[in-house]
């Protein structure tokens, strides 16, 4: 049965006075900050008031979000990592140390320079109307989750000019951000305006199954559970067939969004989730093992070896970069990641008919149909 691997950043089967403190205030090693949950999971929020016990461990708080980073499926297996900042979080510009080494690898695949002035943005959204190249209308709408981006002095005139928005406006809605607003040589600047080089980060995290309200696996549920129980409690399990149909709806055109601006989009996945990748799709991942980013990149990222790894929290250090192109190059056999939308291989057709034999029909055509 699953089990709460994480609870609120720590191992709960290593929980220890560090760990009961810390969640008196609910608080995320990872985003340096109270839980929120993942940013996705308020329908789960927990109402201390109506559990006694939960409101004695967590005395200071009325409502708190589920703080379930991760589920191990099955005893000694590597869990799966259900929320976003527990994989990266730049979430209100905290760093946490538990994630420095997948900083580094991004600065480095990144090219940023040390030293170097660079800014972040998180849920970057973009919802517009483009023409293609038949002049037909299509519509652009997506959210990026994080923005890097460097820095130029640039004057408002030329922003407005490039924006096609009223220097007043412009003015208005730079101080209103906190942007450094300069009046030199008769002129208002932005000294801090976004410029090149720009770099799109997508974390990529796997989701829960639904969970059964009567056996209480739904995940707030779980949670409620694991606090007061510790590991005497029961989890949801993960569905892996929607996060690859989340992943694959997205991960051609933000990768293709990218290269048109000059640009690149690194996409965040757990190692567990790129195996699966590997398996359920004509995509096989350890083929584009690079050291340098290409049309699409995918760092996975793992615990590593638990056996012997006791630390209540634990740093993902454990990276490898898969990148490569969008799709077949030219004049040669190579795959691209458009495999990525490629059953990996169908399955006998006898399989339908034991999994028709194994299942209840709904009745004959002919009386559906009169």
């Amino acid at each position: 049965m699953s089990k709460i691997f994480e609870l609120y950043g720590y191992r709960l089967n290593c929980w220890n006075d560090e760990a009961e403190a810390n969640l008196k205030n609910v608080f995320c090693p990872f985003m340096d900050a109270e839980c929120d949950g993942g940013g996705n999971r308020y329908l789960s929020a927990i109402n201390l008031a109506s559990n006694p016990k939960l409101k004695k461990r967590i005395p200071n708080k009325d409502l708190i979000q589920a703080g379930v980073c991760s589920l191990q499926i099955h005893g000694n297996e590597q869990p799966w990592i259900v929320c976003p900042r527990r994989l990266f979080s730049l979430k209100n510009g905290n760093l946490s140390k538990y994630q420095s080494v997948i900083r580094k690898k991004l600065s480095e695949y990144s090219m940023l320079k040390k030293g170097n002035v660079y800014k972040v943005w998180s849920e970057v959204k973009i919802k517009t109307e483009v023409s293609n190249e038949d002049d037909e209308m299509k519509v652009f709408d997506y959210t990026f989750d994080y923005i890097i981006s460097g820095i130029s002095r640039k004057k408002i005139a030329d922003i407005s000019a490039l924006l096609a928005i009223p220097p007043d406006s412009i003015k208005k809605t730079a101080e209103k951000n906190g942007y450094t607003i300069v009046y030199r040589d008769s002129e208002y600047w932005v000294d801090d305006f976004p410029s090149d080089p720009l770099t799109i980060i997508e974390v990529m995290t796997s989701s829960t199954s639904g969970g059964d309200k009567k056996k209480r696996t739904q995940i707030g549920m779980a949670c409620e559970d694991a606090i007061v129980n510790g590991l005497n409690h029961n989890a949801p399990g993960i569905n892996y067939r929607q996060v690859w149909a989340r992943m694959v709806s997205q991960l051609i055109v933000k990768s293709q969004v990218a290269l048109s601006w000059g640009s690149h989009t690194v996409w965040l996945v757990q190692d567990v989730l790129a195996d699966y990748i590997s398996k359920s799709t004509a995509l096989v991942l350890p083929e584009y093992l690079s050291e340098t980013l290409d049309e699409v990149n995918i760092l996975s990222i793992g615990y590593g070896n638990l056996a012997n790894n006791k630390k209540s929290i634990l740093e993902l250090k454990e990276t490898k970069l898969f990148s490569g192109p969008i799709s077949k190059s030219n004049g040669n056999n190579s795959k691209g990641f458009i495999d990525i939308v490629k059953i990996g291989a169908p399955p006998p057709k006898k399989q339908i008919w034991k999994s028709l034999l194994y299942k209840n029909p709904l009745g004959n055509w002919s009386d559906i149909c009169r």
